[in-house]
């Protein structure tokens, strides 16, 4: 397969030999898809202008979730992995160029498929909280986005 991204944030995935059109689409970037590099058979990640480097599975088409962040939403420009595949470099419009320990991604189990929340039938949970859990979901180990509660936890007083 020959994965290829766009401008509007498509994904266009090509059959081997068969470029004159592609076999499958897959939307939902929110910007344009800058760079993108395999990690594993079915897992890819995309650099996007929006400055936000997302872990894409392929077949199911879904978002994995953040690998990381460039500050400032300053857009990625290009991705590359080591010899070992376990840790990417990108580097970006804010002049800096970041290292992200990929090597999670190898073990998921990505046949999982969770709700961001599990509440007991009845429960009432708030909209702000719902909110922050589902956040989490979707944040990877090495995105370096946590809870803005857990900020100041381990300072003593």
């Amino acid at each position: 397969k020959l994965v290829v991204g766009d401008a509007d944030g498509t994904l266009y995935i090509f059959n081997e030999n068969q470029y004159g059109y592609h076999s499958d689409k897959y939307a939902g970037h929110p910007d344009a898809i800058n760079s993108m590099i395999a990690v594993t058979d079915n897992v890819l990640i995309t650099a996007c202008e929006d400055g936000i480097l997302r872990a894409v599975h392929l077949f199911p088409h879904r978002f994995v979730g953040q690998v990381g962040h460039h500050e400032g939403n300053m857009p990625i420009e290009k991705l590359d992995v080591n010899a070992d595949g376990d840790i990417i470099a990108s580097s970006g419009h804010d002049n800096k160029v970041k290292f992200w320990n990929i090597s999670y991604l190898e073990n998921m189990d990505y046949t999982k498929k969770r709700k961001p929340v599990l509440q007991a039938p009845g429960q009432k949970r708030k909209k702000m909280s719902e909110a922050m859990d589902k956040e989490k979901e979707f944040q990877l180990p090495s995105s370096g986005r946590v809870n803005r509660k857990e900020f100041f936890q381990g300072f003593e007083s």
